[in-house]
C-alpha cells in the first residue's frame, strides 16, 4: 500500500478564525445591510422575511434568514459546452477558467504591452480551448486595433465565439449586451436548453450595493438558469478597510449579498462564491491587484467559502509587472501554489498578469505549468518500501551506483520527479532556451493548424447573426 504525505500551504486562518469572520459576517448583513437599487428586488426580499427600507433601498437579513438562504445554494452544479462536454464545479476535481482578452497584450517580440488585435483574440482562443484544465473561457468586452469602428467589441466576439466550443463565461457591462449573449445561447445551443451553457459575472459595488444594472443582470442570469459568479474587488484604504482582515470581512459579506439575492429570486440557483480584493497604493492612489496579499487573501477567501459548503473558486495566476523577470515568476508560482493549495473547485483568470489588465499566449501555457509544479509539490513524498528503496542502497553498498537499478529503470519514465515541456531542465547549458521561448514556441505550434470544433451549421448561424448587427450600428 502507497502512503503520501501531502504537502500543503499553512491556512491563513484558524478555524476560531473563520467563525469569528462569519459572526462578523451575520452582524453586518443584519445590522448594517446593503442597497439595492430595484424595486422588485426588494419586493422579493421583503417577501422572504429580509427586513427593507423601501426609501433607502437598504436590505437587512437577519441570521436566520441568512443561514436559511445559503443552506438552499447547491454545493456543485454542472457547466457545460456547445458539444456535449460536462464539468462539476464543487467536486473534488479542480477545473480552470481563461481569459483571452484584456486591455494590454503583453507582446512576445517587443516584451511591451500594447492595445488587443483580432489575431490575439483568434491566437489566446485557440490556446485556451486546448488546455486543460481550463472549462470554461472569458472574452473581455473590449474593441481591438484593427477594427477602429463602433463595431470593433462585436467583431471581437465573434472571432472568439466562432474558435471555441467550452464554456461560456460572460462578463456583461450592459443590459444590452447580455441581451446579445442570450441571443447568441440560443444559437450555441442550436434552440435547445440554454441552461448551464454560460455562467453571468455580477458586479458589486464596493462597499455594499447592488446598482440598479447589476440588479437586473442578476434577476436575468437567475432566471435563465445561469450560474451567477460575483465579481467582488474591494480596494483595501479606498473602498474596503485599511487591513488584511477588514478587506476580507467586507469582500465575505459582499459576496454572500450575490448569493442571498440569488436565491431571494431563484431558491437552488447555482452560484460559484470568489472574491478579489486588492490593495490602494496610499502613496499614487493606484489599485494594486497581484501584491504577495493575494497569497493570503486568496486562500482565506476559499476557506470562507468551504466553510459555508459553498463551491469555491480563486484567481490561479497574475504578476504586477509586463516584465519576463524575477519578480513575475515568484508571484505567478506563489499565486499558483495558493490558489491550488487553497482546494478552490475553479481557477479562475489563465493567461493574466501586469496587475490584471493584461495578458499573453505565452503566460496561459506558462501558468499551466505553474499548476503542474503545483500539484506536484501538494502532492508530497510517496513513502512506500519500494519507493523507500531500503534493498537498493544496501544492494549498492558503499560506493556503488544506481544507474541500472531496479529503482531507477521503474521510475525513469513515471513522474516521480517534476517534468515539463517548459522549463529549463538543461542545469545550466547556455544553449538551452527559456521558460518563454519554449512557451512561444509551443504556442505556435497550437495555433498553426488548428480546426474550430465549432460545427459549421453554428459558425454559420452566428456569423449571419453578428453581421446583421454590424449592419444595424453601421
Amino acid at each position: 500500500m502507497h502512503h503520501m504525505n501531502s504537502f500543503n500551504l499553512p491556512t491563513p486562518l484558524t478555524e476560531v478564525q473563520i467563525e469569528k469572520i462569519k459572526r462578523a459576517t451575520e452582524t453586518i448583513l443584519e445590522r448594517t445591510g446593503f442597497t439595492v437599487e430595484d424595486a422588485d428586488l426588494l419586493k422579493k426580499a421583503h417577501a422572504c422575511g429580509a427586513k427593507v427600507d423601501d426609501v433607502s433601498g437598504r436590505v437587512r437579513i437577519p441570521t436566520p434568514l441568512l443561514r436559511e438562504l445559503l443552506a438552499q445554494v447547491p454545493a456543485t452544479y454542472t457547466i457545460r459546452g456547445i458539444l456535449g462536454d460536462q464539468w462539476e464545479v464543487g467536486s473534488k476535481q479542480q477545473h480552470g477558467l481563461a481569459i483571452v482578452t484584456d486591455p494590454w497584450i503583453i507582446d512576445y517580440q517587443t516584451q511591451q504591452p500594447r492595445h488587443p488585435n483580432l489575431e490575439d483574440i483568434r491566437r489566446h482562443t485557440i490556446i485556451a480551448q486546448q488546455i486543460d484544465p481550463v472549462a470554461a473561457i472569458s472574452c473581455m468586452d473590449y474593441p481591438v486595433t484593427d477594427c477602429p469602428d463602433a463595431t470593433s467589441s462585436l467583431r471581437a466576439l465573434e472571432a472568439h465565439l466562432l474558435l471555441h466550443a467550452k464554456h461560456y463565461h460572460v462578463m456583461a457591462a450592459t443590459t444590452e449586451s447580455f441581451k446579445q449573449w442570450l441571443a447568441i445561447a440560443r444559437i450555441l445551443a442550436k434552440g435547445g436548453d440554454i441552461r448551464g451553457l454560460i455562467s453571468a459575472g455580477i458586479a458589486v459595488v464596493s462597499p455594499l450595493m447592488l446598482n440598479s444594472l447589476n440588479c437586473g443582470l442578476l434577476v436575468r442570469a437567475v432566471e435563465e438558469g445561469f450560474a451567477v459568479v460575483p465579481t467582488v474587488c474591494p480596494m483595501a484604504g479606498s473602498t474596503s478597510p485599511y487591513s488584511i482582515a477588514g478587506t476580507l470581512l467586507q469582500a465575505n459579506v459582499e459576496a454572500l449579498m450575490v448569493a442571498v439575492m440569488a436565491q431571494v429570486i431563484r431558491p437552488g440557483a447555482p452560484f460559484l462564491y470568489i472574491v478579489g480584493p486588492s490593495v490602494t497604493d496610499m502613496h499614487s492612489g493606484h489599485d494594486l491587484y497581484y501584491t504577495l496579499d493575494k497569497v493570503l487573501w486568496k486562500t482565506a477567501a476559499s476557506q470562507m467559502g468551504r466553510s459555508y459548503h459553498l463551491p469555491t473558486s480563486a484567481e490561479c495566476g497574475g504578476t504586477l509587472t509586463h516584465r519576463d523577470d524575477q519578480q513575475s515568476g515568484a508571484e505567478g508560482m506563489l499565486f499558483m501554489l495558493a490558489a491550488h493549495a487553497s482546494k478552490a473547485h475553479m481557477l479562475a483568470g489563465f493567461g493574466s498578469c501586469y496587475n490584471a489588465n493584461g495578458m499573453s499566449a505565452e503566460m496561459m501555457l506558462i501558468q499551466r505549468e505553474y499548476l503542474k509544479a503545483a500539484r506536484f509539490l501538494a502532492r508530497g513524498i510517496h513513502t512506500d518500501d519500494f519507493r523507500l528503496g531500503v534493498g537498493n542502497i544496501e544492494s549498492a553498498g558503499p560506493g556503488g551506483n544506481f544507474l541500472t537499478d531496479e529503482l531507477t529503470v521503474s521510475l525513469l519514465r513515471q513522474d516521480e520527479f517534476f517534468q515539463s515541456d517548459l522549463f529549463d531542465f538543461s542545469g545550466g547549458r547556455h544553449e538551452a532556451k527559456s521558460l518563454l521561448e519554449n512557451a512561444h514556441e509551443r504556442v505556435e505550434e497550437m495555433v498553426a493548424g488548428f480546426q474550430s470544433p465549432v460545427p459549421g451549421d453554428v459558425q454559420e448561424d452566428l456569423r449571419r447573426c453578428f453581421y446583421d448587427r454590424y449592419v444595424s450600428i453601421k
